[in-house]
């Protein structure tokens, strides 16, 4: 396990990007940290510190994220088991890893309930809109397609559990007690 620092931010985002953020990285997976500001309301018994896994050779990050509710938004539904996953791409630079967000998402509850699919419609829009380069693009779904085949359903007609989710590679990661390093607070 090596220490990293993270770098987080949403495609086409001006540098200076969200961080650095403490994070540790085992092989092909991630794990970093940050602090949701207080206008966040966590689970009750929880903390607003998230955790966020990235699987590098994906380009895929996901969590189960740690507020309840903010500002007129309400999680109730949701559940705090219901994991968000998310289309990155994943640039890394020595021990710095910058991770950006390719719009595509993906709500996976681990309750039974079915996943649902969001915001492809924007991923279409920023290619429309010259923000999303076509070879990005292609790129980002076909590891989109790679990430539901390995770990929601492998199969065509998908069966009555997911193939691997959450991922068995997080397990060790998910093992590291909090904080990662520094708590980095992000903006309100």
């Amino acid at each position: 396990m090596e220490r990293v620092e993270v770098w987080r931010g949403a495609h086409g985002d001006p540098v200076p990007l969200f961080g650095p953020l403490p994070g540790v990285r085992l092989g092909d997976t991630l794990a970093y940290e940050f602090r949701l500001p207080d206008s966040f309301e966590p689970w009750p018994g929880g903390t607003l510190l998230e955790r966020v896994f990235v699987l590098l050779d994906l380009g895929v990050s996901m969590s189960v994220p740690a507020w309840r509710s903010h500002r007129g938004t309400d999680r109730d539904r949701s559940g705090p088991t219901t994991w968000y996953v998310d289309l990155v791409h994943v640039s890394t630079a020595g021990d710095s890893i910058t991770v950006r967000d390719l719009y595509a998402d993906v709500l996976v509850p681990t309750d039974g309930r079915h996943q649902r699919l969001l915001d492809l419609d924007e991923f279409a829009g920023a290619i429309e809109a010259g923000q999303l380069d076509v070879a990005t693009a292609v790129d980002g779904l076909r590891r989109w397609q790679r990430f539901l085949d390995l770990h929601l359903h492998a199969d065509r007609d998908p069966p009555g559990t997911w193939t691997d989710f959450p991922p068995r590679r997080l397990h060790a990661l998910a093992a590291v007690p909090a904080p990662l390093g520094p708590i980095v607070t992000a903006p309100g």
